[in-house]
């Protein structure tokens, strides 16, 4: 189930050189490959509400970079079926949601409007997600569990931010709180296509010679897509790229270049050490203390480091691990932009829920982060997950 599909179908005959616009408000993206995601119809419409792409198969990272099955087994196509029930609340409230968010961001409803339409939505985002965490595991690989639970995590925090977007005390950063709740909705999107694409290994394949899929790069780079933050959280971000990049097939014989290449898994490993990424209790203290500067500085670190390392090759056969791991740092770093922004806002309960929703997305990246290469938790208790405020 994801806000909205991310990977584009495209008739041979009538090939496209882009893909959508810098994304934001309108429901681009929404064409939906049938081969790949019909069992996802659903979700994606409701999805879509958001307009982002979701890949991604968190938790763990190792066990769920490799699949060897030619196509989707019985037992992960009912499987599947289990987690499209356990998002349909999210998916029918979503497509009442998506056209107020579009209106919301395009300045054509009133905040106070589109705050009922929030109320409205977030009990159900909140039930889907509670279903999607009783459901029974995944026993040929548990890490496909936390990737849909992660993803419903972040779709509930998606619909956080915007509820926080709509509060007078937020009005002069109403703007990069919608960012923000698209850069979420998108971590949602990827982490939650992590999990699919273990399900199904024809994920990325297209249904015949006549359709080219156009799948979105399993971790975002912000500023390419069209996402990054900006005044006053930071400075005026570079433009996006024309069309947004799109995933590229891992570097073999017969893949013709651009492609992804691969790496001994140590030197990858070393690689990740060596680049010196913040750490979450950093980020934690920063929220605490309601220090703007110093989370501005831990965001910007984040992105433009997991910028620098996605351009490096994949772990040779573990590219999921790399994606996995990708996806937490960005994590993280939304914490931090979070955390930034609450500390902007007067004090109050504006203030307050947006450092929750700050210190939940560090809670998810904690899940996503592997201990082994360096990385420390937050600190902060999983039960925070499982909250049903606003």
């Amino acid at each position: 189930m994801r806000f909205r599909s991310g990977v584009r179908a495209i008739s041979r005959r009538k090939r496209l050189t882009g893909a959508h616009a810098a994304r934001p408000s309108t429901n681009q993206g929404l064409k939906v490959a049938a081969a790949i995601v019909a069992p996802l119809l659903v979700a994606i419409a409701l999805i879509a509400l958001v307009g982002a792409n979701h890949k991604s198969d968190s938790g763990s990272s190792a066990s769920s970079s490799s699949t060897t099955t030619v196509t989707a087994s019985k037992a992960a196509k009912a499987f599947q079926t289990k987690v499209d029930d356990a998002f349909k609340p999210l998916g029918d409230a979503v497509k009442v949601f998506l056209p107020k968010a579009q209106d919301f961001e395009a300045g054509k409803a009133a905040p106070a409007d589109f705050k009922s339409a929030v109320d409205a939505a977030l009990p159900e985002f909140v039930k889907a997600r509670d279903a999607v965490a009783k459901l029974e595991t995944y026993k040929a690989d548990p890490a496909v569990n936390t990737s849909f639970v992660d993803a419903a995590d972040l779709y509930v925090e998606t619909a956080r931010i915007y509820g926080v977007a709509t509060e007078p005390a937020s009005d002069a950063l109403r703007g990069q709180l919608n960012a923000a709740a698209r850069r979420v909705r998108t971590l949602g999107d990827r982490i939650y296509d992590r999990g699919r694409a273990v399900l199904d290994p024809t994920f990325y394949a297209a249904p015949s010679s006549d359709v080219e899929l156009r799948p979105p790069t399993e971790v975002p780079d912000w500023v390419a897509e069209g996402m990054a933050a900006g005044p006053p959280l930071a400075p005026t971000p570079g433009p996006a790229a024309a069309t947004p990049p799109i995933r590229e097939a891992t570097c073999g014989n017969g893949v013709a270049p651009p492609c992804r290449a691969e790496e001994s898994a140590s030197k990858w490993a070393g690689e990740v050490k060596k680049a010196g990424f913040p750490q979450p209790p950093d980020v934690l203290g920063a929220i605490d203390a309601v220090d703007a500067a110093k989370l501005g500085v831990l965001a910007g670190e984040y992105e433009d480091k997991t910028r620098t390392l996605r351009a490096r090759p994949d772990p040779k056969k573990a590219r999921e691990r790399a994606a996995v791991l990708g996806l937490g740092l960005l994590t993280d770093g939304e914490a931090a932009r979070l955390g930034q922004a609450a500390a902007m806002l007067p004090a109050g309960d504006a203030r307050t829920r947006l450092q929750a929703v700050a210190r939940r997305c560090l809670v998810v990246g904690d899940g996503l982060l592997e201990p082994g290469l360096g990385f420390h938790r937050s600190g902060l208790p999983t039960s925070l997950r499982r909250d049903t405020g606003p």
